[in-house]
């Protein structure tokens, strides 16, 4: 029998487990595995340790002592088994070191091809950074350039506005103390530079109020701020490169009037003819009212903001109820004279009905015609005109 078969059928004859058996050795359950699978070899003193535990001898275990010598193995030949292990051993230490030197060799030729690689990159960073910072000195360089011949068309009385206004951005609001209006001021600039800003200076009075405007499509900038009635508004804008070179110019005044808020209404355009009046006809015991003048035209003067939406003319006896009829009114366009802040048109109609009736059963009341002039905000004004009894 083989020292594995030897030393398991002892461990069996004593009872013991693997476990129990190592334990009591001092080696793992896995290498005492390996002994009675003849995959190991103990070494003298666990083998020394396992005859002592399993109560027999050395050589039993080894089969010296066995009738059968085949498979026998004798201490000499252990001892030389186990020298042959331990040179073994040796080898592939040193075998490891060797591998272990190469792997580093090559650790370190790695190194230094990645080292080269990550100067390559570096160095092509660099390059790049320089290219940046050439091009960047180049940009602020036409830049300052740039704010430098606005400044001087400042100074030389040449423009850096092609154009600014303001509009409304609601109706008027009225409280008790005063009445307002949000707006907002655009401002276009002669030349755009990119990356230029705008600030926008408002001063009435005694205050002095700075805003930041917004960039829109097309190189327009914007603020809002609110106008109060009554007050005069000093506007100047400010052009800001990003080097921080600035140059300002005054835009104008704006008097927010309440004549800049509202429109006014003309009955009959300048210079017309047109009669407003009425007759009172009596047919049994109804009377009814025919006009003298059934074609009617107002002049609407508006500020130049303000867009209307549409005006009708209403045929009344009362203030209350229905119209006794309506006419609404066309606007063919508008006009203005030199740089006013204002805009005018002539809206004009009739109440003549090609079906009929064009006249209206009438009752009490003195008539009139009321204007009802609407913005595209939704703003409604009203406009009211006595008719001249003609009778």
């Amino acid at each position: 029998m083989t020292l594995g078969q030897n030393l398991q059928a002892a461990r069996k004859a004593k009872g013991l487990s693997q476990e129990t058996l190592a334990e009591k050795i001092g080696v793992s359950r896995q290498a005492l595995g390996k002994w009675e699978k003849d995959i190991a070899l103990p070494g003298l003193d666990n083998l020394q340790a396992a005859a002592q535990v399993l109560g027999v001898s050395v050589d039993t275990l080894l089969g010296t002592g066995c009738a059968d010598p085949a498979p026998a193995v004798t201490l000499d030949a252990m001892r030389d088994l186990l020298a042959a292990r331990d040179a073994e051993q040796r080898r592939r230490r040193r075998l490891w070191g060797l591998l272990g030197a190469a792997g580093a060799i090559v650790a370190v030729l790695l190194l230094v091809v990645q080292n080269m690689a990550y100067q390559r990159k570096m160095q092509s960073l660099t390059d790049s950074y320089a290219n940046l910072q050439q091009q960047l000195s180049s940009t602020t360089a036409a830049l300052t350039a740039r704010m430098d011949e606005l400044q001087d068309a400042v100074r030389q009385g040449k423009s850096t506005v092609m154009d600014w206004h303001w509009i409304p951005l609601d109706k008027l609001h009225k409280d008790v103390q005063n009445s307002w209006m949000p707006v907002l001021v655009q401002v276009t600039p002669s030349e755009s530079t990119a990356g230029m800003t705008a600030r926008l200076s408002v001063t009435y009075g005694d205050t002095t109020g700075l805003y930041d405007m917004d960039e829109l499509p097309g190189s327009c900038y914007q603020a809002q701020l609110v106008f109060e009635v009554g007050q005069t508004y000093e506007l100047t804008v400010q052009w800001t490169a990003p080097d921080g070179t600035a140059a300002n110019e005054k835009l104008g005044t704006v008097d927010f009037t309440a004549d800049q808020t509202e429109p006014e209404l003309a009955w009959g355009r300048t210079g017309g003819s047109l009669d407003y009046g009425y007759y009172l006809n009596r047919s049994g015991n109804k009377k009814y009212l025919q006009l003298s003048c059934y074609p009617v035209e107002v002049e609407l003067t508006v500020p130049s903001w303000m867009k209307i939406a549409d005006v009708t003319l209403e045929l009344r006896t009362g203030e209350a109820g229905e119209p006794l009829a309506t006419a609404p009114l066309a606007v063919d366009g508008w006009y203005s004279v030199g740089e006013q802040t204002t805009q005018s048109a002539v809206w004009h109609g009739t109440f003549y009905n090609d079906d009929g009736p064009n006249e209206w059963l009438y009752t009490d009341g003195s008539p009139f015609y009321r204007a009802v002039v609407t913005d595209t905000t939704g703003t409604v004004w009203t406009f009211e005109m006595p008719l001249e009894n003609k009778n």
